[in-house]
């Protein structure tokens, strides 16, 4: 057996050195030329894969160098719309604010205008007098005679006394149902001095009592001061139950405290002296419309736009257009 163990041995060391000698043969066998010809053919296929690759890269060059140029253009449009926008609203801003003030020099002369034409009517009203309480239907026939001799018959007047009533009449209004309160009655003398006359001599009786009707006189004022002396009607609930004297001359209010006599130019301002008085009242708010608006106007006026920076501080289009694509192109990098 260890004979035929080396026999096998020394055959496969046989043929390895054939196969050595083989490849030594085959070595032996390339020549220069061949080596050449290898050569320029690898570098035939170097530059074919350098000229694909060089085209792929330009191809992507200049797409991303059209997708840039739409951007900035894009970029450059919106630029412009937001300047133009900016541009616009800082023009309604101003109109805005030129209007909020035509408009309050507006509502300040329609409020004298409107005093004015309050004085007037009020003026044209001062011969009137308004008669609440009558029944419907108790003057009859003729509003005049039954208003003469109701004033003769109640009031301590001269016998003599020339009343000329030029008109007496309800007031132009539909006439009330069965439950409501009877529509009030307007006198109109010729003379203001019989107008006071009348006026006083009813305040000074007090209650005047017609069937079980209680009728009271009063003077004929124009509605915007009739809705002002309505708004007292809390205040003057508190203060009669309290037994607190006090007068409504016009459109104020005459308090006569303890610790003396107030007056009040609103019902708002004689609330809040009710209240801090400890008086359990609501305190009244004004009806007029016209100064809560001018109010809110007032408080818009005084918002002040922000001035725009200088425009040498301002960057120019292009300089914000180039500004965005640094950005752009930082952010492709990362």
């Amino acid at each position: 057996m260890p004979k035929v163990q080396e026999k096998n041995s020394s055959a496969s060391k046989t043929s390895n050195a054939a196969e050595q000698q083989a490849n030594l043969n085959d070595d032996a066998n390339v020549t220069p030329s061949h080596l050449l010809r290898a050569i320029e053919t690898l570098k035939f296929e170097l530059k074919e894969d350098n000229d694909s690759i060089r085209k792929d890269i330009n191809s992507s060059r200049q797409e991303m160098r059209s997708k840039l140029d739409n951007i900035s253009k894009e970029m450059q449009g919106l630029t412009e719309r937001v300047d133009e926008a900016e541009t616009r609203v800082g023009q309604v801003e101003e109109v805005s604010t030129e209007l909020t003030r035509t408009l309050l020099q507006l509502i300040k002369r329609q409020r004298i205008t409107q005093t004015k034409l309050t004085d007037l009517e009020s003026r044209s009203r001062r011969n009137n007098i308004r008669l609440f309480g009558v029944e419907e239907g108790a003057e009859e026939k003729s509003v005049l005679q039954f208003i003469t001799d109701l004033i003769r018959r109640e009031l301590l007047l001269p016998s003599d006394l020339d009343l000329k009533i030029q008109r007496a009449h309800r007031t132009p209004t539909r006439k009330p149902g069965p439950n409501a309160p009877p529509r009030p009655i307007i006198i109109n003398f010729q003379e203001f001095t019989t107008k006071e006359l009348v006026l006083r001599q009813a305040w000074k009786k007090g209650r005047i009592q017609m069937k079980d009707r209680s009728i009271y006189f009063d003077h004929d004022y124009a509605p915007e001061i009739v809705q002002k002396r309505k708004e007292y009607q809390a205040v003057k609930r508190a203060l009669k139950s309290s037994g607190i004297r006090f007068q409504t001359p016009y459109t104020s209010m005459r308090i006569h405290w303890r610790d003396g006599v107030q007056v009040y130019s609103s019902a708002h301002a004689a609330g809040l002296e009710l209240r801090r008085r400890g008086f359990d009242v609501e305190v009244p708010v004004s009806t007029a419309e016209e100064e809560a608006g001018e109010s809110r106007l007032q408080e818009i006026l005084g918002w002040q736009q922000a001035a725009p920076p200088p425009p040498e501080s301002r960057p120019s289009t292009r300089q914000r257009v180039k500004e965005k694509l640094r950005e752009f192109a930082r952010n492709e990098d990362k």
